[in-house]
């Protein structure tokens, strides 16, 4: 065999390896209800089979009627701590109270019961798509904790049509979470995985919309993504001093995608942070409660190459560094 044809293997071999990966562990078509969706029709919130598709509504205004629908199910053979893919077949029907389509992932949903001792174990990921073209990503442990707004609506791209069947596609590689809409990449961030098996929706505004099909891959190996936040972060240059409350550092600068922001606090606070062109813009904003003392926060600033302001909120204090994306 020629040097040539053993390249040419390799190279067959190296594409179908990368090509199955992944093993598809559900799909499902919803021509039946052989995996035993609930369904629900009552005054607030519709959950039916329709013609082949999951139909998702909710009936009347939220400033009627303030009740979410969490609405989720546990798939076999997911661990949503390893790399996977989620698919979603849906088109959107009607709403006038915010047109938008809420995708969930990570551990099963407990209610919370007033007076009684919160779930162990009770968090998961929240992506908000509004098809106007914004995204709110949101984690959920026992309490909204965490949040990242981005809008893009020139990636959407003027064939978008909402009312037609599109493809979503939320995808888990390398600690980052990568959002798809019909092939295309529109959103893409740094964060970390949590366990569970289960999937999930979110109604809470007067929205219709419904799911054709939707498909699950996981990834094969059993190489379960590391949490530790620790091992993510880079060493911490040495010029580092922090002489009063709230000071804030960041690093490295220029960046790449990576940008670190380290700052000291007095006590447990929400802190906001946004990223902001030349022009004032914001392209990104971001929210998480942090405990006290020093803390590193990691922003992955998928923006092009150039001058950016963060801007971090503490309580009253406002606090900026000009950054280069490089």
């Amino acid at each position: 065999m020629s040097r040539r044809q053993n390249f040419t293997l390799l190279l067959l071999c190296f594409f179908t390896l990368t090509a199955t990966s992944q093993k598809k562990i559900f799909d499902e078509d919803f021509k039946n209800n052989k995996n035993g969706w609930r369904l629900r029709n009552d005054s607030n919130f519709v959950v039916d089979i329709r013609n082949g598709m999951l139909h998702i509504e909710k009936l009347q205004k939220n400033f009627v009627s303030r009740g979410c629908l969490w609405y989720n199910k546990q798939i076999p053979g997911l661990d949503t701590r390893n790399d996977f893919s989620l698919v979603l077949y849906a088109k959107f029907l009607s709403g006038d109270d915010g047109n938008q389509i809420d995708f969930q992932w990570g551990n099963r949903l407990t209610p919370v019961v007033p007076g009684k001792p919160k779930p162990a174990n009770n968090n998961l990921y929240q992506l908000n798509f509004k098809i106007t073209g914004e995204l709110r990503f949101e984690y959920f442990d026992n309490k909204w904790t965490f949040f990242v707004w981005k809008e893009f609506p020139e990636l959407l791209g003027e064939g978008f049509d909402p009312k037609a069947i599109n493809k979503y596609e939320i995808i888990q590689k390398d600690s980052l979470v990568i959002f798809k809409i019909n092939d295309k990449e529109v959103w893409k961030h740094a964060y970390e995985p949590i366990a569970g098996n289960s999937i999930g929706f979110q109604q809470c505004l007067k929205t219709a919309w419904e799911i054709d099909r939707i498909i699950i891959r996981q990834d094969k190996k059993g190489n379960n993504v590391s949490t530790d936040t620790a091992k993510k972060l880079p060493p911490k240059p040495v010029d580092i001093t922090y002489l009063t409350d709230k000071q804030l550092k960041v690093y490295p600068n220029p960046f790449d995608h990576d940008l670190y922001a380290t700052v000291s606090l007095e006590k447990e606070e929400r802190v906001s942070y946004s990223l902001v062109d030349l022009n004032g813009n914001i392209l990104q904003q971001h929210s998480k409660q942090l405990a006290a003392g020093l803390q590193t926060i990691r922003l992955y600033a998928d923006v092009p190459a150039g001058s950016y302001i963060l801007r971090m909120e503490v309580g009253k204090s406002v606090m900026t560094a000009k950054v280069v994306r490089q």
